[in-house]
């Protein structure tokens, strides 16, 4: 559900014209301070210049303390993970999770 949910905000986005971070691909690079995975995806929570963010995208093996590069698509605010049984206040879905 979750990813069909992406797709259709994607292409909708997309068929408005409107600009977003989705579509001009932003790469952010951080330190990871938390971690998990559920339902084929991987959770981390990075510090990034000072600030402290959610982010998700596909499952990848990632511990607490690397230091991660990651393709942003979109933002979503009071997301409810069903597999971890949590909400996030906000979080950014990426395309991939690369340790660096």
């Amino acid at each position: 559900m979750k990813t069909k949910l992406i797709k259709i905000l994607a292409a909708a986005t997309l068929a408005l014209g409107v600009s977003s971070a989705w579509a001009q691909g932003v790469i952010h690079q951080g330190e990871v301070i938390d971690t998990m995975n559920g339902g084929g995806y991987t959770y981390v929570q990075v510090k990034e210049a000072g600030k402290t963010y959610w982010a998700a995208g596909p499952q990848v093996e990632i511990v607490k303390g690397d230091n991660v590069e990651m393709s942003e698509q979109m933002w979503m605010t009071d997301f409810k993970s069903a597999s971890l049984d949590r909400t996030f206040d906000e979080i950014m879905f990426v395309g991939h999770i690369i340790k660096k």
